[in-house]
């Protein structure tokens, strides 16, 4: 491991792990994935792995920030398979690397029952952007223009329990790329996990500001005909911004392909509202609750 990621100065087999730290802020997020909750159970566990560690990576994404390191726990419900624990234990491993997150150290542990749901729960450890520009949620300002990434909706297959969100990319590259462009002029940003509607109110209230959301802008996945559904279904994990105004971003992200997408404006006032036509309909309450 020091080989690949020489901030790594000892990896998992001792009490800790050991890193040297970076010379800016870091940030540090923990996320979880629980079986019939977050997944369905018979899911691969290649992909509950990579769900359990986008999760936390896609947070880092969402401030700007570099992946530097990780760390993860399993409960097992008892009976569970110890060639399942160890084929989990290597997908855990491979899709931190596939971010360049290296997973320093964990645990696992069996639970009594063994109806127990399978829960994963991984902490990544980020470094801000070289700029030092941390995006929050607080930034965004009245004038703001609001942009997704990305097209929402229709993540999770009811019928299989398969779908985008166990497969999803976690938006590092268009991050990193708007705050390359834009420094500072990027001023706030959120991964969208629970919804449109939700995550915009997020930023609203936090901001202190009003976000105005127009229905027919909000791009939708195919195969997803009702803008309703797109700006509720959650687990996207695509990018949410504000930016200064008049930063027009491009249509595509000139390093990955990706939709950047106007959906809508941040005003003086508060709450966050999607309009249609002639209504205006309350964005908090469109979302999904994990």
């Amino acid at each position: 491991m020091p080989a690949a990621f020489p901030h790594v100065l000892m990896g998992p087999g001792d009490d800790c792990a050991v890193v040297r730290p970076p010379g800016g802020a870091m940030l540090l997020t923990v996320d979880q994935v629980i079986e019939r909750r977050h997944f369905a159970p018979g899911t691969p566990l290649d992909l509950v792995a990579r769900k359990a560690v986008a999760r936390s990576i896609s947070d880092l994404a969402a401030m700007g920030a570099t992946p530097w390191c990780a760390l993860a726990t399993g409960a097992l419900p008892a009976g569970f398979a110890q060639s399942d624990a160890d084929a989990l234990c290597v997908s855990i491993k491979k899709w931190a690397e596939h971010w360049n997150c290296p997973m320093v150290g964990g645990d696992l542990a069996t639970m009594p029952d063994a109806a127990s749901p399978l829960t994963l729960t991984v902490t990544a450890i980020g470094v801000a952007h070289p700029s030092g520009h941390v995006v929050t949620r607080a930034g965004a300002k009245p004038g703001d223009q609001v942009y997704v990434t990305g097209a929402l909706g229709g993540s999770f297959d009811r019928a299989t329990g398969l779908g985008r969100h166990l497969t999803f990319e976690p938006r590092l590259r268009e991050a990193a790329w708007l705050l390359d462009t834009f420094g500072e002029r990027v001023h706030a940003m959120i991964d969208v996990s629970d919804g449109l509607g939700r995550d915009a109110a997020r930023i609203a209230s936090a901001s202190g500001v009003r976000i105005e959301l127009q229905a027919s802008a909000i791009p939708r996945n195919a195969g997803v005909s009702d803008w309703r559904v797109a700006a509720g279904d959650g687990e996207d994990y695509e990018l949410l911004l504000c930016v200064e105004a008049g930063c027009d971003l491009p249509p595509i992200c000139p390093v990955t392909g990706a939709a950047l997408t106007r959906v809508g404006a941040a005003r003086v006032g508060s709450g966050c509202v999607i309009c249609h036509q002639a209504e205006e309909l309350d964005a908090a309450a469109m979302g999904w609750d994990h």
